[in-house]
């Protein structure tokens, strides 16, 4: 079995370029990785998409005319390059660590995993082979958020004291699979959805895992909907509030020693800063990368490079694995919010 990728060309050249399967042709492949793929059209050429699907297949081939298609994964060819790993969560770890097991570095969607424990399968598993894991957690990437890093780790306005994060968007993700509301594949909802980036941004920013102070949500056993969930790092606390099921300001606020950082979760280009009692003022990032296929493609364009060993994943498996362990422990210690109607209705109708 070829695993070892030093076999791997090293220079680009008209002739030679990378040969990347992606695997999953839902509703992320088609609106996030193949429209960026498609602006690197030397990659579109020995592209190979995986499905199980057939009719789905041969849809998503035919719209982006790639000729090579697979149904099963395990067919893969031996001499590929790269894996991008786009199917539902629960998949993630199967199918990430075959390939990493061949020695071919893996582009894995978000989140990594659907446990802490999973996530640390792969991420030992890629540092056992030596073979990069990269994860998509593009709002990293985003210049605003990137800012506040950068901002909480200079300490220009002091150490982080309270954090709010709030995302309120009613449930409206084209899915292809159905398996976001599949309880036997994945009793997980909001949380590990939306919750995947805005806990990453939490542990991120934070340089660290919080302690929860408390979680609640609404799943009585299935998905869940609606999450809150109150944490502390050291001297700063923090609230987080999500929800599929009602729309509310989508926006962070973090409170310093002497100031504080304001966004809008979908503004990429502006954030609001306040040294001590001056006047809010805003920070306009100019920067060049204003939709999520810019930050695709900033992704992609790293996962080349991955591949021809010219410079490390963007954001690796180890970069994400504190979110993902405080996910568990939320999802662990979650209690139902307190929602009288239901004892009522126990009562009279029980």
């Amino acid at each position: 079995m070829a695993s070892n990728i030093t076999n791997i060309p090293k220079p680009l050249s008209k002739s030679n370029f990378p040969r990347i399967a992606l695997i999953g042709c839902g509703a992320i492949s088609d609106t996030y990785y193949l429209p960026t793929l498609q602006r690197h059209p030397e990659i579109m050429q020995y592209l190979i998409l995986v499905d199980h699907d057939e009719a789905r297949l041969q849809e998503i081939a035919k719209k982006y005319h790639v000729t090579k298609t697979l149904t099963d994964y395990q067919k893969v060819p031996e001499d590929t390059h790269g894996i991008i790993v786009a199917l539902p969560t629960h998949l993630h770890l199967a199918v990430t660590n075959t390939f990493l097991s061949r020695g071919i570095p893996v582009l894995c969607e978000k989140p990594l995993a659907d446990s802490g424990v999973n996530a640390m399968q792969m991420i030992e598993l890629a540092n056992r082979k030596g073979i990069p894991l990269a994860t998509n957690y593009l709002q990293r990437l985003i210049p605003s958020f990137a800012k506040v890093k950068e901002i909480l780790s200079q300490k220009i306005i002091g150490e982080p004291i309270y954090i709010k994060y709030l995302v309120g968007e009613e449930f409206d993700w084209p899915t292809s699979s159905g398996f976001y509301f599949n309880s036997p594949l994945s009793a997980r909802g909001v949380l590990r959805d939306r919750g995947a980036h805005a806990i990453d941004h939490i542990c991120w920013w934070l340089g660290g895992k919080p302690n929860i102070v408390k979680s609640q949500n609404d799943a009585f056993g299935g998905s869940e909907a609606v999450v809150s969930v109150q944490f502390n790092y050291g001297k700063c606390s923090g609230d987080l509030k999500l929800s599929w099921l009602s729309s509310f300001p989508c926006i962070y606020q973090i409170i310093c020693e002497n100031g504080k950082i304001e966004g809008d979760v979908y503004d990429y280009q502006n954030i609001f800063i306040q040294f001590g009692s001056e006047k809010r003022r805003r920070i306009n990032l100019a920067a060049k990368e204003r939709t999520k296929l810019d930050i695709a493609d900033k992704i992609i364009s790293n996962f080349i490079d991955v591949i021809y060993h010219r410079s490390p994943p963007l954001i690796s498996g180890s970069d994400v694995l504190n979110s993902l362990e405080f996910i568990d422990e939320c999802y662990s210690k979650a209690i139902p919010f307190d929602m009288p109607w239901y004892k009522t209705y126990e009562v009279n109708h029980g």
